[in-house]
């Protein structure tokens, strides 16, 4: 265990067939032209020195895990604590064909609501800051592949703070750089949108080792 190192943040790429579709957990197939987004993430964890990955369950993060564990032959952590949140009886279903009184319900109340048979905002935050507080704990490089709702999450945990669940979710195919062990944190540089034909997006961000773990919240 060091004092510096990189953790990585990564968002699958982007997905097909399911335009206007609540999915959540279940799986869905991933657009053509992923391996891109895969192989630039390889690149930016090779700059940073990462030995282990850990990824979500869900083919579409699992599957860009695997491409870049077995170029790199690296450490593959699969966690289901890294899985989207779950929406229960809504997933599968067209968000146009769920009751506005629900969707409402849950705006108003997004910690506390909990789709039929589906998770909280409170129990998706209550996974990913286990998470979060026990990977710091490795205190080596290492690189996250999941979801919008986990890294709406980590990105306010990088600040020490809990995380916004109504955040803007980072763009399919994202990434992000945080290195660990500075005094403080500050962006080096804007998020770049990489060309096309690798669809990737970084952001550096340095910050020191007590502003790693989450404060409590809901």
């Amino acid at each position: 265990m060091t004092d510096r190192f990189a953790i990585v943040l990564a968002r699958h790429p982007a997905v097909m067939g399911a335009e206007g579709l609540c999915y959540g957990q279940r799986d869905v197939a991933l657009a053509d032209g992923w391996e891109r987004m895969a192989d630039g993430l390889r690149t930016v964890m090779q700059g940073v020195g990462c030995r282990i990955l850990f990824s979500s369950p869900a083919r579409r993060c699992q599957m860009v895990a695997e491409r870049v564990a077995r170029f790199m032959n690296l450490d593959l952590k699969v966690d289901s604590r890294l899985r989207e949140i779950s929406f229960g009886e809504w997933e599968g279903r067209p968000w146009s064909h769920i009751s506005r009184a629900a969707l409402d319900a849950w705006a108003a109340d997004v910690a506390g609501f909990a789709p039929p048979g589906g998770e909280s905002g409170s129990d998706l935050r209550a996974r990913v800051r286990h998470f979060w507080t026990e990977m710091q704990q490795y205190g080596q490089s290492c690189a996250v592949v999941t979801h919008g709702g986990p890294l709406r999450l980590m990105h306010g945990m990088v600040h020490g703070m809990p995380g916004s669940l109504l955040a803007p979710s980072p763009p399919m195919g994202s990434v992000r750089v945080i290195e660990q062990g500075q005094p403080g944190f500050r962006s080096e540089q804007p998020e770049q949108h990489i060309p096309s034909q690798l669809p990737l997006h970084q952001e550096r961000l340095r910050f020191g080792r007590q502003s790693a773990v989450a404060r409590t919240g809901t």
